[in-house]
């Protein structure tokens, strides 16, 4: 085994220390108190019990004012990359599918009742203006960026009343499972131990919705390693193994640099970042600057 073997090796053990001491860390903190938010579902770990599922993230007026504000935006991923003209039959298909499994829902996503007992202000118009819209589609098989422009500023401001509804309607299911959970299965001191895993969407991390619930209910930042951690996927075990890397490294990041935030970034990057100073210094006094757009 040559030098560069041994090395690899060796590395390879380290990264075995490391997922071992990982594993260990999420399952000392599901013997304390961990919460795990993933999809429909909150997943309660404690000491001396199973895990525990409660469903009911998502209830039924969420579901439905959520996917009524969807609609805007399926009309714009069908037609965004469309050229202007006549439309081919492949589009056309898509369009007069999408658009039929809108109007065997219009009774679903009618928005009365919601108006009547002020979840909303007034009964939502969103639903027939973009059934006016694909409806026009139909009839002229012709498509313009300006009529999809013309279309997505008119529905602009009826998208907010439903997401905020939405929101609320997610966040009263949310806080009342959380509060039943802290009344009448936590300790005090599992509460004060408590650690929060909110799964989701990539772009939806700033500012999610159960990120900005806890991040209030816990007084801790929406981001970092204290008590609540955020993992972009569905992927259970992924998130797992997300909050023992961040939970890790706080304290081995405390442990050798006397800052809990250092492993949460490259380790190489402050080097990288001194050597680029220098880098780019030479490259100015040889007039030869880094900066693509000075080339």
């Amino acid at each position: 085994m040559d030098a560069s073997d041994r090395l690899n090796d060796l590395d390879k053990r380290f990264v075995k220390i490391y997922e071992a001491a990982r594993a260990d860390i999420v399952e000392r903190q599901q013997l304390r108190a961990l919460i795990v938010i993933d999809d429909d579902r909150l997943l309660l770990y404690r000491h001396g019990y199973p895990a525990q599922t409660f469903p009911g993230l998502q209830p039924p007026l969420y579901a439905k004012l959520k996917t009524l504000g969807h609609a805007p935006l399926a009309v714009f991923c069908l037609l965004g990359g469309a050229p202007d003209g006549p439309l081919d039959d492949s589009l056309m298909s898509r369009i007069t599918d999408y658009r039929a499994a809108l109007a065997s829902c219009a009774q679903d996503l009618d928005t009365g009742q919601e108006a009547r007992t002020g979840v909303l202000p007034q009964p939502s118009p969103l639903y027939a203006k973009v059934m006016r819209f694909l409806d026009g589609l139909a009839a002229s098989r012709e498509h313009s960026h300006a009529a999809l422009a013309a279309f997505a500023g008119d529905v602009g401001g009826d998208i907010g009343p439903l997401l905020a509804a939405a929101a609320r309607a997610q966040l009263d299911a949310c806080d009342a499972l959380v509060t039943r959970i802290r009344r009448d299965l936590l300790s005090r001191e599992e509460w004060r131990e408590l650690r929060v895993l909110v799964l989701g969407p990539y772009m939806a991390r700033q500012g999610e919705l159960f990120l900005q619930y806890f991040a209030k209910l816990l007084d801790t930042p929406m981001q970092g390693d204290k008590r609540l951690v955020y993992y972009d996927g569905d992927d259970l075990v992924g998130a797992f193994d997300r909050l023992g890397t961040v939970m890790l490294d706080a304290m081995a990041s405390h442990a050798i640099f006397g800052d809990r935030s250092r492993l949460h970034r490259d380790v190489l990057a402050d080097g990288t970042a001194r050597y680029l100073e220098a880098l780019a210094a030479a490259h100015r006094e040889a007039d030869q600057p880094l900066d693509a757009s000075r080339r």
